[in-house]
């Protein structure tokens, strides 16, 4: 089994990229086809909920694989139980039990015949996907945990290129959910939660990575969801493994914006998720309006963003602003302007080195060379890479960023949660992967953890004057040169109309040129 061939999928963005499903992959234009899925209203998460029976910490039996082939109906609903009370809330890390890395926890849904239906024909509406109009409709489900029950739940579908992938490639193809506590009763909280959000697109080999980025991101202090792994059964039957996350919510923002948390947060700075009523559209328009450095650092706190974009750098991100200007949050911390956010980080660690030719080496700033699949800079990150002083400082950021990296504990994270998940990867009856597929992720996951430290310091190293090979000798260090094995492409190169080349290395093909 050869991974090196697969470069075709190397767009998330893209749906099917060979398939050209969805028009671009990238770009300034803040399309709603690319900020798709809000994660539903705001809820607490920061209650301690009422006494209730803790998870057991195990798996438990969750019969027999569903059948391979197409969706269809999983069979009979189980009568509505009893709402189960609140457990034991929210734990010391800011986490609800329900997210105890310790345990893969096992989540029960009982869904009527009919419903199911609707569901399965809103997941196979692919045209509806492609034209950014996918819906998300909650149906009434029946909600078990261990010997708890939730009566009044409900169930949607999520996602976006994956949903249209997985309906399109796969015999069995997988859904993506969001269970809902609080779709009838406003109120509603399961474990001081108000949704958990299983995700786990096909390519996500590994089943790990957004749960590793997560878990690190919080770690340094970065807006991330609480996440572990969970099971999923549908009417008694094992439907698959997934990431299971709490919602990016106002409470989320609390967490981590304690002292301003009645800002704006857009979801791909463009859908308002808290203000909902009201958010500040005027100066939301005012960030995509902002083209040069001046003017940007006017509505973006320029100090924190190139942080969280040297975070995305570490893990390698190849689908959020950093690594194609798709998946990403803007956060309104007043005077000080929008910050940037991490959303959807799925697509990271050993991705690119698992399904293109690219590997750990993925350049931190012109990321975008050498992809099957060319990607655009979003125009915030173009402009700030473009100016001497904040290229500095970004650089000086993956320092910083890369000082906080603990490869034992990430190493002993994979080792840990890798075992506690191999068998439901197995049992899984939806997975792309197979379980060679897996391992093989699992292997690229470890030499990312490993290397690309290593790597990014060799960047640093290069960028602040301390050696830095000249590959292609044009005069121009490696760090700062997008094409180092062509002497005609570095910074201040003459753009050659009509080469499709970034001559320049400013991030854009023919800049300057006419177009027909």
């Amino acid at each position: 089994m050869r991974r090196r061939g697969m470069s075709w999928r190397y767009c998330e963005c893209a749906a099917v990229a060979a398939f050209t499903l969805i028009a671009s992959c990238g770009g300034s234009a803040p399309t709603v086809g690319e900020v798709i899925g809000p994660s539903g209203s705001a809820g607490s998460t920061g209650s301690t909920g009422a006494a209730g029976a803790d998870p057991s910490g195990t798996a438990g039996t969750t019969g027999s694989a569903a059948v391979a082939g197409t969706a269809g109906v999983p069979g009979a609903a189980g009568s509505a139980g009893t709402t189960g009370t609140g457990g034991s809330g929210v734990a010391q890390s800011g986490c609800a039990d329900l997210f105890d890395p310790g345990v893969l926890q096992t989540y029960s849904i009982d869904i009527s015949a009919d419903e199911f239906a609707k569901l399965d024909a809103e997941f196979h509406d692919v045209q509806a996907v492609l034209a950014a109009m996918p819906p998300e409709t909650y149906h009434p489900v029946t909600f078990h945990f261990g010997s708890e029950t939730v009566g009044d739940a409900a169930v949607r579908l999520k996602g976006q290129s994956s949903w249209v992938e997985t309906v399109m490639l796969d015999p069995n193809p997988k859904m993506q959910l969001v269970i809902a506590f609080d779709q009838f009763d406003p109120h509603g909280r399961f474990h001081g939660v108000d949704k958990i959000h299983l995700d786990m697109p096909r390519s996500d080999w590994s089943f790990l990575n957004e749960r590793l980025a997560n878990t690190w991101f919080r770690e340094i202090g970065l807006m991330a969801p609480c996440t572990n792994s969970a099971r999923l059964n549908v009417n008694g039957v094992y439907y698959g493994l997934y990431a299971a996350e709490e919602s990016k919510d106002a409470t989320l923002v609390g967490q981590f914006f304690p002292g301003n948390a009645g800002g704006d947060l857009f979801k791909g700075a463009v859908i308002a998720e808290t203000n909902k009523a009201a958010p500040n559209w005027t100066r939301q328009k005012q960030f995509w309006a902002a083209k040069d450095i001046a003017t940007i650092a006017q509505i973006v706190d320029l100090p924190s963003t190139v942080l969280e974009w040297a975070a995305e750098a570490a893990i390698n991100d190849a689908d959020g602003y950093y690594g194609g200007s798709h998946n990403f949050y803007i956060y309104d911390l007043g005077a000080a302007g929008y910050t940037f956010l991490p959303s959807d980080v799925d697509t990271t660690f050993e991705w690119t080195e698992l399904f293109s030719h690219l590997s750990f080496k993925q350049h931190p700033i012109y990321w975008w060379e050498g992809q099957s699949v060319p990607q655009t800079p979003g125009q915030h990150y173009a402009v700030v890479m473009n100016d001497p002083t904040w290229r500095a400082r970004y650089a000086q950021a993956v320092a910083t960023q890369i000082g906080k990296w603990n490869t034992a504990e990430m190493l002993g994270h994979v080792d840990a949660w890798s075992a506690q998940i191999a068998t439901a990867v197995a049992e899984d009856p939806r997975k792309w992967a197979t379980m060679a597929g897996f391992n093989m992720a699992l292997a690229d996951l470890r030499d990312v953890i490993m290397n690309r430290p290593q790597y990014l310091q060799s960047f640093v190293a290069c960028e602040q004057g301390q050696g830095g090979e000249d590959k292609d000798g044009d005069g121009v260090a490696w760090c700062n040169d997008c094409r180092d094995d062509n002497a005609a492409v570095h910074p201040g190169a003459p753009e050659i109309c009509g080469n499709g080349i970034d001559d320049d290395c400013n991030g854009a093909v023919d800049d300057g040129c006419p177009h027909p």
